[in-house]
């Protein structure tokens, strides 16, 4: 039997369009000027098969092989694959310019998540409500061109439900067990799972998710189904996780330290003044005047930049989630005093009369409610 040189991974991504990756080169192939690899690795995918390269004679031949049969070719895959962190820099130089153009990332903070998303490594993004780490991995898993399965745990009443499935009866089959959308989404190769709000789901949950998030286990007991079998996480599933941190988010648990350990750990901070300007921007751009977007960052920021001071005279921040709520209310005719009494007065609580939160908010907005003329020469004063 030949011994064939290499073999091609192959998929359709999200577009429909052929991707085709080398497993022994460990890169991705141009197919722009290859059609007959694209033709051949289509040919692949329909039937669920490899495809393979081997010398045959002054050219390379293919061939089509069963999965089960690479590593009876190619001994122990990792061997043949293993960890080489060129094609991952590769991919990241690749990915520099795909940052999203409707959401403020680091370029630090952009590579890191793909770079984990791309080793399939487990990473909990943490940072206050309202901060985009949500977006963020749907962003990444974009950028990626990659599939996402989001799982709210926060809202999961029933954890052995969510994460692993229920026994049902019927009168004509009996009792049978079906699986999880959980159970199905981590058997599907190069996955993106999104475990949403980690902090405020149950201990049970956390308990499910032991050994699906230790590197070295990567399974999931079936306990319901006959036999309890294993299902084992399939190559290149990476889990993302957010939480909240923080004594005013009173619904979340302290995570268990052993779940910890099992994360990289990001840290997703609110936005900065110019980096506030620019989301609204991009979001309402020829909707609103510019000054309307400082504006609303200016107040927004002082009020981040108040509640982490030493002597903070607020409890909690006006978040990016609400600012753009702020701006989409003015962009539908309210007025940036309307606006921010809906949007904003009710996050910050109103006794203590003149010392309460709500006092000191409203003072602060009060410095930026003036026509534009004004704005202009008090915001080049305030950053001098």
């Amino acid at each position: 039997m030949s011994k064939y040189l290499t073999y091609y991974k192959s998929h359709y991504d999200n577009a429909g369009a052929v991707v085709v990756y080398d497993g022994v080169a460990e890169e991705y192939i141009d197919l722009s000027d290859r059609p007959d690899i694209k033709q051949r690795a289509e040919k692949a995918i329909n039937t669920n098969t490899i495809l393979v390269t081997y010398k045959r004679g002054t050219r390379n031949g293919f061939k089509y092989i069963e999965p089960n049969e690479l590593e009876d070719h190619f001994g122990s895959l990792k061997a043949v694959v293993g960890p080489s962190t060129q094609p991952i820099l590769r991919r990241l130089k690749a990915l520099a310019n795909t940052k999203p153009s409707n959401y403020e990332v680091s370029d630090l903070n952009w590579r890191f998540i793909l770079r984990n998303i791309l080793r399939a490594k487990n990473l909990l993004i943490v940072g206050p409500s309202g901060c985009g780490k949500t977006q963020l991995v749907f962003e990444a898993a974009k950028a990626l061109d990659q599939p996402i399965e989001y799982f709210n745990l926060g809202a999961t009443q029933d954890p052995r439900s969510t994460l692993i499935g229920n026994t049902h009866y019927d009168n004509n089959e009996g009792t049978y067990f079906s699986e999880s959308a959980f159970v199905k989404a981590i058997q599907i190769p190069n996955n993106v799972i999104l475990l949403d709000e980690i902090s405020r789901a149950h201990p049970e949950a956390w308990n499910i998710l032991m050994t699906v998030l230790d590197e070295k286990l990567r399974y999931l007991r079936l306990d319901e189904k006959d036999n309890t079998p294993l299902i084992k996480v399939a190559e290149g599933v990476s889990f993302l996780s957010t939480a909240n941190v923080g004594a005013e988010y009173t619904a979340t648990r302290v995570l268990d330290r052993a779940l910890k350990d099992r994360f990289s750990i990001l840290e997703v901070e609110p936005l900065e003044f110019l980096e506030e300007v620019n989301v609204l921007a991009g979001l309402f751009e020829g909707q609103l005047e510019y000054d309307d977007f400082k504006r609303v960052a200016n107040v927004a920021c002082k009020t981040r930049a108040e509640a982490t001071s030493n002597d903070p005279k607020i409890s909690t921040i006006i978040s990016t989630r609400k600012t753009i709520e702020w701006a989409e209310m003015m962009v539908d005719g309210f007025t940036f005093e309307e606006a921010a009494k809906i949007v904003v007065y009710p996050l910050f609580p109103d006794d203590g009369d003149v010392d309460s939160e709500r006092v000191f908010v409203k003072q602060l907005l009060q410095k930026y409610s003036m026509d534009d003329s004004k704005l202009s020469e008090t915001l080049g004063e305030i950053f001098k």
